[in-house]
């Protein structure tokens, strides 16, 4: 069985949400891709772990991994940086801040390649775009209620 090695981390992965879980993120980051002078490069995936709910909110996660040549392998890597016992639930990045987690990476993993660089900085500024155009659309300072209110004064 080619997978048997992920089975053991697959076992840790909650359903659904509970306070004692890890929320965790899984974005790929690096696509296949032939470098000048003609060396291959597989799929790169960043997977990063928070701490569980119960232990109050945090922004910070608790380690940030990348792995290839599949998702699996980065989940397998981070697996190795928390506790033996943590079950892990697999959310999106409206869930926790996989920009910050990125950035994270691209400081404290010296042994990150030129095109692993690029990758992340391109995935950390589509993020925050990302997240602007969220902002600009979802949220604003309009209040019918205060406008009535501002022009039933003039």
């Amino acid at each position: 069985m080619t997978d048997a090695p992920f089975a053991v981390f697959r076992r840790r992965l909650a359903p659904r949400f509970s306070i004692d879980a890890w929320p965790v993120v899984v974005v790929k980051i690096v696509e296949p891709q032939t470098l000048d002078g003609g060396a291959a490069v597989p799929a790169h995936w960043m997977a990063s772990a928070w701490p569980p709910a119960g232990a109050g909110p945090t922004r910070w996660p608790d380690a940030v991994v990348i792995g290839s040549p599949a998702a699996d392998n980065a989940l397998a890597e981070l697996c190795t940086r928390l506790p033996s016992d943590a079950r892990l639930l697999l959310v999106d990045t409206d869930a926790v801040d996989a920009a910050l987690a990125a950035e994270i990476l691209l400081a404290a993993d010296r042994h990150l390649e030129p095109y692993h660089r690029r990758a992340l900085e391109a995935f950390i500024a589509s993020e925050r775009a990302r997240l602007t155009a969220r902002i600009a659309h979802q949220y604003t300072d309009h209040d019918p209620g205060f406008a009535r209110f501002r022009d039933s004064l003039r």
